[in-house]
């Protein structure tokens, strides 16, 4: 069988050209410390209002859901008790609610946080990573971590709502 070379360099560049000709294995994406990436939908219904995110923070680790209308002195959570779950994917979502007397509405904040002192406690798993007392999510380094009463450290992103 004779090769004809022109011909073979046109099939051998339509595997640069034509899309998925090349199969190659996705890029392992890192981070340099934790993080929380969130967006939140508001569609104008006064009652609900749409969480999703993504984490890289040990799957199953509980992340706690907060809507303010401002943030501040006299600032109060508006939403009924919600939280989210890592999964493994490293994605979680969730559905707000207001409490009762309050109506969600534009430009208000919404604060999620992942902190390894809560009720109910963080898997054992999640915490084995992160360190009892959040001491590995990177603190002072990572902007989104702090300091809460103690050496107890969180992870935490505050976000418009639109």
């Amino acid at each position: 069988m004779s090769v004809n070379p022109p011909r073979l360099l046109s099939l051998i560049s339509l595997l640069f050209i034509v899309p998925g000709g090349i199969q190659t294995e996705p890029k392992s994406l890192r981070a340099p410390t934790y993080y929380i990436a969130t967006r939140v939908t508001y569609d104008g219904d006064p009652n609900e209002m749409r969480v999703v995110g993504a984490s890289n923070l040990p799957p199953g680790a509980s992340l706690s859901v907060h809507v303010y209308r401002f943030i501040g002195e006299g600032g109060s959570r508006i939403n009924e008790n919600a939280s989210a779950v890592v999964g493994k994917e490293g994605l979680f979502e969730v559905t707000l609610h207001p409490i009762s007397g309050n109506k969600f509405q534009h430009n208000l904040a919404c604060d999620v946080v992942f902190m390894t002192q809560t009720n109910p406690p963080q898997p054992a798993s999640v915490l084995a990573v992160v360190g009892t007392h959040g001491e590995q999510l990177g603190f002072p380094k990572n902007p989104q971590t702090g300091v809460v009463s103690g050496e107890n450290y969180v992870l935490s992103e505050l976000v418009h709502v639109p």
